[in-house]
């Protein structure tokens, strides 16, 4: 009876057997439909507006310190040119006062070493010198000081033995040379010129700095020509005894005006050094000399 059980569930089974799957037509795509939910715009919005707002802000404190940077350097650009400019006075104004200090003290020098001077004169004399050695640097206007002194004592129509004129004592060869060089017309009275005998001395002299480094072969030049140059610097006997006394009192009297320069100078003129017609004129007196 089990197997008779068995045998008819078998049976029963076999007739429940499966179905095939329904096919379906080639081609067939069965639609999906996907459903998209809106959500807000306004926080994606709000953040692009963030973000432009901060992205503006960012390039104005870009500009805004650029700004800054650029008025920083105009204000230092401009506090340095008023350095410099302030630095240029004062130097500009310490130059003139020294620049006044030596005239002075060379005018002075200059009333002392001939009372025939007058304080006019004496000033003029100092200022053409002063001003020649601006013209030709290597020169110190010491030196040129001190071969006025020695040579005429400041005496602008002093004539030599040997035929050299003027303040600083130039022979008419040397002197025609000079002229030609400075572009003059040479006569018999450009020696005695202040000016021009001034200049001219200060062009020969800075002519040979320019061929000896030593100021005893550019004094020994000057004062008896190459020849007694040429003596003086092989120490033979034939140099001119005034030469040879020339070159060490023109050099001495040079160190002791820069001594004397060094330590600071009397501006101020004694009264012997006065000028006594200047010093007697009262305005008075020059109203009626006027009239």
């Amino acid at each position: 009876m089990i197997l008779n059980e068995q045998g008819g569930i078998l049976h029963d089974l076999n007739e429940r057997r499966p179905r095939p799957a329904a096919t379906r037509p080639q081609g067939y795509t069965r639609s999906r439909t996907i459903v998209v939910r809106h959500g807000s715009t306004w926080p994606a919005l709000a953040f692009v507006f963030l973000c432009g707002v901060l992205a503006a802000i960012v390039l104005m404190g870009h500009r805004v310190v650029r700004g800054l940077d650029a008025r920083d350097e105009e204000s230092s650009a401009a506090m340095a040119r008023v350095e410099r400019k302030l630095q240029q006075l004062e130097s500009g104004i310490a130059f003139d006062s020294q620049r006044r200090q030596l005239l002075l003290g060379m005018r002075n020098e200059i009333l002392k070493t001939s009372p025939r001077v007058t304080l006019a004169e004496a000033y003029e004399y100092a200022r053409l010198a002063l001003e020649a050695c601006e013209k030709y640097p290597a020169l110190d206007p010491l030196l040129l000081l001190a071969v006025g002194v020695v040579e005429s004592g400041y005496d602008p129509l002093a004539r030599s033995p040997a035929d050299a004129r003027g303040l600083y004592q130039i022979w008419p060869s040397t002197g025609r040379l000079l002229a030609r060089a400075l572009g003059w017309n040479y006569d018999e009275a450009t020696l005695y010129d202040p000016v021009k005998n001034t200049e001219a001395a200060a062009l020969y002299l800075d002519i040979l700095f320019a061929t000896y480094a030593d100021p005893q072969m550019v004094l020994a030049e000057y004062n008896g020509g190459p020849v007694n140059a040429g003596f003086f610097r092989a120490g033979a006997r034939a140099l001119a005894e005034e030469t040879k006394n020339y070159v060490p009192r023109v050099l001495a009297l040079h160190a002791r005006l820069k001594d004397e320069f060094a330590k600071g100078i009397d501006v101020h003129v004694e009264l012997q050094q006065r000028d006594g017609q200047r010093q007697a004129r009262t305005l008075g007196a020059a109203a009626a000399a006027g009239r």
